[in-house]
């Protein structure tokens, strides 16, 4: 027997309702069909008085027993009545009845008051005994004090995102497998399998950045090859692509912790060189660090990398473990000595004790009779490794001209020169880092005990490369197709590429395949009126950032001497290399004012910023996709990749994070691009109706899309989740996306340049060992399905940050 209130009865039905007590806590209102055997007691039993009433009810192998011994009931709403609820009749005028909120089981906080209404309806017993009545809500009512709960903890987190953001970027996680299989070819359209043409209409839901050769006030066109990469970039996530591009050898640099040089490094200028590589080089007999004052005192305005400055030597080395020369000392202009300018940029501007910091410039002896050294081939190759993921190679990067298997970039065959600024003052000029040399170029040098050099570096804090290729990160059932009769879902839609040119033997076969799908342009009914910008720095990706890459089960901060956490080869990975958390998305949202976060600003570098178009929200794209020879779920596939709800979220339904979007464009991470995908028109044939006169198959999307879900393997389909939450509209803040910040909020229209500045997050988030203060464990995206997406924004000024003392 359960307690329970009767709230209706039918009996031509033998439909009995009624909703649990549960001590007063309540329930969903049920319904049960009386076997016929009990239903003349059960009528009888209810017709004894007005329902709703409180009584017991038995339901056990077939039967159903019902007795309402207890009193009647009424529907009642509940209201707050300052610290008490009062219960008002549903449909009356009266007062109502007032309660204790415990006596109702509800806690007597404000939060928990404030949303009685939410609750539902209570049955209050005619008269209220020790229990007064019930709740009507499925789940009762520790269903709503739970839900409740964590709306407030969501609140709450809301409420600390003024100095919380979001990172731009998070991960879909792989699936286990891919499955694979012969296409289907293009020699004829088989039975069962379709060919047409869509009609999509493309809208954009924010501003987006238009194609390179758009003009204002002209008619707006996306390239059909931009939009299919969109396309089958969703495709290949919700479907179980492999991964169609991927370095399986890359491998990233990381900067190295201050600490002094080993003597048997030296500063050394290139003699010969290659093409950008160095050959040989006059290595320097000894280096002393001098401050900046004393150089700018010899050289003047003309101080750079290379000037030729004279000095006498101290004998002894200082407590830093180098020759430093005494503030006192005479430096001239001209001499056996070079100067190495360096990037003062990661260089603390206060000492621990809070008194000003110094700008140390390395000199070395390089007298001009010193002799070449030769440098090895594998030096130049860790080095190339090394300056990959330096932030200003990065920048500098163009189209390289391919010379004897060698690739150059323009700029590094020009004398590109960099102003030295420190506390606000220009010290000099250095040379851009490009990663490549020509003669005269000064750098550290390392030899061996024959004089020849095995390892080179641009200043004395360098960078060291990682350890395990991204190859080794992904699984390896994701890794590209190579097999033209054996491809995964989104190579046989969309085709693939041969990027091998050759086998080991020699030999060179055509393994690519082509697609089922073309897409043609995308392109405005009429001319649209563009806003020129200067768009804000966009760096290229760098998975090296393994604290967001990287997938962890460990996140405890380094040991002394050991890497930070987030570098690739550090301790986690020493049994198994961690694996790449997923495929990248961005996040909705929108570029913001004050100042809009697309846009360039004073401190960003000239050679990172760009001038580009802006096409307005509500700008509308019409493009033709045409198919041929795809099965039902094929097509399904294609259609679910251009409108993501209609597999993601079947049926319309909608939650708070809005409906899917997908970008279409560039400046994904500064909030340009979101877009909606509509299909208006569609066509579709089969081999009878193509060629023949039977009718055209009907066009009905949602059998389609349906077969695609079901051809999904159970690995794909869990993903989902992830993949609905990251195309979602809403599903973070968008006012709060930003790459780690240098500051507040509050601080970012006045100090933009602060803003910007990631370091001191990295510093405190990265796992890094520190010998004194609280330990930093790694602090990795939250999980793109978790609620709160947020992260805390750290500056210099929080206590958890500590600079690490003066540095060179």
């Amino acid at each position: 027997m359960v307690s329970v209130v009767v709230t209706g009865w039918d009996a031509d039905a033998r439909l009995l309702r009624y909703v649990p007590v549960n001590g007063g806590e309540g329930g969903g209102e049920s319904t049960v069909e009386v076997p016929a055997e009990d239903a003349g007691e059960v009528s009888a039993e209810c017709g004894r008085g007005p329902l709703p009433r409180a009584g017991d009810l038995f339901i056990e192998g077939g039967r159903c027993q019902l007795d309402l011994c207890g009193p009647p009931a009424r529907w009642c709403k509940a209201k707050r009545d300052g610290a008490a609820v009062r219960l008002t009749e549903r449909d009356t005028n009266d007062r109502g009845v007032t309660f204790p909120a415990t006596s109702l089981g509800l806690p007597g906080e404000e939060a928990t008051l404030d949303r009685v209404q939410q609750i539902g309806d209570f049955l209050l017993f005619d008269p209220p005994g020790p229990v007064p009545g019930c709740w009507v809500r499925p789940g009762g009512l520790s269903g709503w004090l739970e839900a409740l709960r964590q709306e407030l903890a969501v609140a709450k987190a809301r409420r600390r995102r003024r100095d919380r953001f979001v990172n731009p970027y998070t991960f879909v996680p792989f699936p286990a497998r891919v499955v694979r299989r012969e296409p289907a070819g293009h020699e004829w359209l088989a039975p069962g399998r379709l060919s047409g043409r869509l009609v999509v209409r493309w809208e954009f839901t924010g501003p987006a950045q238009a194609p390179d050769g758009s003009a204002d006030g002209a008619v707006l066109r996306f390239p059909g090859s931009s939009v299919k990469g969109v396309v089958r970039s969703v495709h290949e996530t919700m479907a179980g692509g492999c991964l169609r591009i991927v370095d399986e050898k890359f491998v990233p640099s990381y900067r190295d912790t201050a600490s002094p040089l080993s003597d048997d490094w030296t500063l050394a200028v290139v003699s010969t060189d290659f093409n950008g590589q160095p050959l040989t080089v006059r290595p320097g007999e000894q280096v002393v660090w001098v401050r900046s004052g004393q150089l700018v005192a010899a050289c003047g305005a003309g101080l750079r990398t290379g000037s030729r400055i004279g000095l006498n030597p101290p004998e002894r080395k200082n407590s830093l473990g180098r020759y430093e020369l005494d503030e006192r000392a005479r430096v001239t202009a001209g001499g056996g000595w070079v100067v190495l300018l360096t990037d003062a940029g990661a260089r603390p501007e206060k000492r621990r004790d809070g008194s000003a910091a110094l700008y140390f410039a390395a000199c070395g002896h390089i007298p001009d009779s010193t002799p070449e050294a030769e440098v090895d081939e594998a030096a130049w190759r860790r080095f190339r490794q090394a300056v990959a993921g330096a932030r200003e190679a990065v920048q500098n990067r163009r189209p390289a001209r391919r010379e004897l298997g060698h690739e150059k970039p323009a700029q590094a065959e020009q004398n590109s020169w960099v102003p030295v600024t420190f506390r606000g003052q220009v010290i000099g000029e250095r040379k851009s880092v490009t990663g490549w040399f020509e003669e005269g170029d000064v750098l550290w040098v390392r030899r061996d005990r024959s004089g020849r050099v095995v390892e080179l570096r641009l200043s004395a804090i360098w960078r060291h490369p990682g350890r395990g290729s991204l190859g080794e990160r992904v699984p390896p059932d994701l890794l590209p197709c190579t097999d033209p009769v054996s491809l995964c879902p989104s190579c046989r839609l969309f085709g693939s590429a041969d990027t091998q040119a050759r086998d080991e033997d020699g030999r060179a076969d055509q393994r690519a395949y082509a697609g089922h799908v073309r897409f043609g342009d995308a392109v405005s009914a009429g001319p649209v009126a563009l806003t020129a910008f200067r768009r804000a720095p966009m760096g290229t990706p760098h998975p090296g950032a393994g604290q967001f890459y990287l997938s962890y089960a460990d996140r405890r901060p380094a040991g002394r001497g050991r890497l930070p956490t987030r570098e690739w080869g550090a301790d986690p990975d020493r049994s198994q290399p961690r694996p790449v958390r997923g495929r990248k998305f961005y996040w909705h949202s929108a570029p913001g004012t004050h100042p809009p976060r697309h846009e360039a600003q004073e401190h960003h570098r000239p050679q990172m910023v760009a001038d580009k178009l802006l096409a307005p929200p509500g700008t509308t794209l019409t493009q033709t996709v045409t198919f041929d020879n795809l099965d039902p779920a094929e097509l399904g596939g294609l259609l679910a990749a251009l409108q993501p709800d209609l597999a993601l979220r079947p049926g319309g339904e909608t939650d708070e994070r809005g409906p899917t979007r997908l970008h279409l464009g560039g400046g994904k991470p500064l909030g340009l691009g979101s877009c909606t995908a509509t299909v208006v028109q569609a066509q579709v044939w089969d081999a009878g109706s193509r060629y023949g006169d039977s009718p055209p198959p009907a066009y009905t999307p949602e059998v389609f899309v349906g077969a695609f879900v079901a051809s999904c393997p159970d690995e794909v389909t869990a993903t989902w989740p992830a993949l609905s939450a990251v195309l979602g509209a809403g599903t973070v803040n968008g006012a709060r996306v930003s790459y780690p910040p240098g500051a507040d909020w509050t601080d970012r229209q006045q100090d933009p340049k602060r803003f910007d500045e990631p370091f001191a997050f990295f510093t405190v988030t990265s796992g890094m060992y520190l010998a004194k203060g609280e330990e930093r464990p790694l602090l990795p995206l939250p999980d793109p399905t978790a609620p709160d997406q947020t992260l805390p924004i750290i500056h210099e000024d929080h206590k958890e940050y500590r600079p690490k003392g003066r540095r060179s």
